[in-house]
């Protein structure tokens, strides 16, 4: 075996060495700074920088932790929120979808094992009035079925089920970003007859009354462009934002 024969097979060694060994992670150290375990990472469907320190304020006036946050921003586009309680995080969590000048924050809470950068930011929860069900059919069942055609379901409102007579059902989803909105859902009944199960959304913010989709508007859509759509045939409007909740 030659000199470069020997050298190929130390390195092809080296690389099968790297694969399989590793080290193992050690515990991690007691920390007295608890907001390591209650952050949030966010990204706004904006395509612009955004005025950070304007950013801060409004949602600080907005969200009124109890416990008070801190906001860095790791990029022009990724922002870590930290939140001394995990209260104040599960709340806004749980309230959302956020935005900031009609621009909807994408966030997810962030895992002490991880780092912000590498949390998913693909998916938004809302809150989706359901109009037309028939109380029927309006199922803790039914409903979360609705809730995984509409995305992936995450919870039902509690006082859903407070009185016989309801104008809407409300459900919990989480929707991929990069997915068109649904507008309504055909219900087929036993007899074979059909229905329009009609969906709204609760803080529904920018998004392309041609395409659907989340972050931009039908003025910069590439598919109105591409396609020569006018307004009066797109599909989606303002009527798939729910109104304010009494």
């Amino acid at each position: 075996m030659d000199i470069c024969q020997i050298e190929v097979h130390c390195a092809s060694l080296s690389i099968a060495e790297e694969e399989v060994s590793g080290l193992e992670a050690p515990d991690p150290p007691p920390s007295s700074d608890s907001t390591i375990h209650h952050c949030m990472v966010g990204r706004f469907l904006k395509d612009r920088p955004i005025k950070f320190d304007h950013m801060q304020q409004v949602l600080a006036s907005v969200w009124r932790p109890v416990m008070g946050m801190q906001v860095e921003a790791l990029t022009d586009e990724l922002f870590l929120f930290r939140f001394p309680h995990s209260k104040d995080l599960q709340r806004i969590l749980d309230d959302g979808p956020w935005s900031f000048e009609n621009h909807t924050l994408v966030c997810e809470r962030v895992h002490p094992e991880l780092r912000p950068e590498d949390v998913n930011l693909d998916s938004v929860a809302f809150w989706v009035q359901v109009h037309g069900l028939s109380a029927m059919y309006a199922s803790s069942e039914f409903l979360t079925r609705i809730g995984d055609y509409l995305g992936s379901f995450v919870a039902i409102d509690s006082i859903n089920f407070g009185g016989s007579w309801k104008s809407f059902f409300r459900i919990r989803v989480k929707m991929l970003i990069a997915m068109p909105l649904k507008r309504h859902m055909k219900l087929v009944r036993k007899d074979g007859s059909t229905q329009w199960i009609n969906f709204r959304y609760e803080r529904l913010n920018a998004f392309c009354f041609c395409c659907g989709i989340l972050g931009h508007i039908d003025k910069f859509c590439r598919k109105a462009y591409e396609n020569g759509i006018s307004p009066e045939s797109f599909p989606f409007g303002s009527w798939m934002r729910a109104g304010l909740r009494r």
